[in-house]
């Protein structure tokens, strides 16, 4: 028996964005910007207070208000630049899901990586009707699938994909 690993080029390989990407729900950004005004908010008040101490030298406050407007300032362009870029989509044998606009993240997952799925919604995401679709799979956690800002139909419809896709029957998928 011969062993053999050819090299295959890269032209060669199939593109994997040939699916049409969906992005989340609009109203998800609302929820992103509420989330980071109220982080920040605290944030804020926190040197802010200092600044009425005498006990605490001013250069501490103003650099850390500074450090805070800085931060502030980059999640903002996150949020206006990333939110458009945050896409899924669904294949036959994998899903994919993308975000990021500092730091670009494009996950693909294969169906038969999953472990298994569930749909969340916390508290805030409750008032903008919004939920979170998490695959967990046969691996380490950052090989997880999270895609935040879907509406019910498209999480249920998502996760009854993936249910039909990873479920055995006479030992085949």
């Amino acid at each position: 028996m011969n062993f053999e690993n050819l090299g295959i080029h890269t032209s060669d390989l199939p593109d994997f964005k040939s699916v049409d990407l969906e992005a989340v729900e609009k109203r998800y950004k609302k929820l992103l910007w509420l989330n980071e005004s109220v982080v920040f908010l605290v944030l804020f008040a926190i040197p802010v207070v200092g600044l009425f101490f005498d006990r605490i030298p001013m250069w501490i406050p103003v650099t850390a208000l500074i450090v805070l407007g800085v931060i502030f300032i980059l999640r903002t362009i996150e949020i206006e630049k990333g939110f458009p870029v945050r896409k899924f989509g669904v294949r036959q044998h994998d899903m994919i899901y993308q975000s990021g606009f500092f730091h670009f993240t494009e996950t693909v997952v294969p169906y038969n990586r999953i472990q298994h799925v569930e749909i969340k919604q916390g508290p805030l995401s409750r008032l903008f009707s919004l939920y979170t679709l998490r695959l967990y799979t046969a691996g380490a956690s950052s090989g997880d699938l999270i895609i935040d800002g879907l509406d019910q139909s498209t999480a249920q419809k998502l996760k009854a994909k993936v249910l039909d896709k990873t479920t055995v029957v006479d030992g085949k998928n």
